[in-house]
């Protein structure tokens, strides 16, 4: 209603009208990343992954999603805690631990992350207590991390030795971070492998940009209001 008011009172110019709209379709520069942390590029290198204990920030969601696969030599199975926490900056962070049950025959090499597609991506790991994750100071921490060709997934690696030892029986990972430019999450996918895989349920970042349909109906609007300034101007 007070914007309503204010453009009977005092019309805007055509060109404070496009000022609306650049501030409207345009998205706010996007902050630091969690820090310190690696820069992961779609089809770059692998890189190392940082110790950070900058601040977690808002918790914002968390699941702990159990996986079980079976190979020839048997059964691997576990849980994997994830969350998402939007940092100081106001980003979004995504964290993730894996637990390897003491029964599992055989010790996890990587934890993936889909999908990171459009926006980009930092990594780190942390073995303080935060959140819903577990105590990790004697957490097996990542070696690398890499980006996939089509931007899709990000994935820590636990291989090779030293100082990898993948995440044997009956241990749990450091916590892994993946820090990104999004200001807003949906729902996504994580996967541990070793042999087998299998895909659980996780966070992914989404657009904070609005939709074609909502872009139409401002872009209308602020043509209808310069119309009416035509007129008011010509009257």
């Amino acid at each position: 209603m007070k914007i309503a008011c204010h453009l009977m009172a005092r019309p805007l110019t055509l060109g404070a009208l496009l000022t609306v709209a650049l501030m409207l379709c345009v998205p706010a520069m996007q902050a630091a990343p969690i820090l310190p942390s690696a820069l992961v590029t779609p089809g770059g290198p692998a890189v190392g992954v940082p110790l950070t204990s900058a601040a977690a920030g808002t918790l914002l969601a968390s699941l702990v999603a159990p996986f079980s696969f079976t190979t020839t030599a048997g059964t691997t199975s576990g849980t994997l805690t994830s969350a998402v926490y939007r940092n100081p900056s106001g980003t979004i962070d995504f964290y993730y631990q894996v637990f390897n049950n003491l029964g599992s025959v055989t010790a996890l090499s990587r934890e993936s992350d889909t999908s990171f597609t459009g926006f980009q991506t930092w990594v780190a790991f942390r073995t303080d207590v935060v959140g819903p994750f577990s105590a990790t100071s004697a957490g097996i921490i990542p070696v690398t991390a890499d980006r996939d060709a089509s931007a899709t997934t990000v994935g820590f690696n636990f291989v090779p030795v030293p100082p990898g030892t993948k995440i044997p029986p009956g241990t749990t990972s450091a916590v892994l971070i993946i820090s990104t430019d999004a200001t807003a999450f949906t729902a996504g996918n994580a996967e541990v492998i070793d042999g087998g895989t299998q895909t659980v349920a996780s966070f992914q970042p989404t657009s904070g940009v609005p939709e074609p349909a909502t872009l139409a109906l401002i872009g209308g609007g602020l043509l209808a209001l310069a119309a009416i300034r035509r007129r008011t101007v010509r009257g």
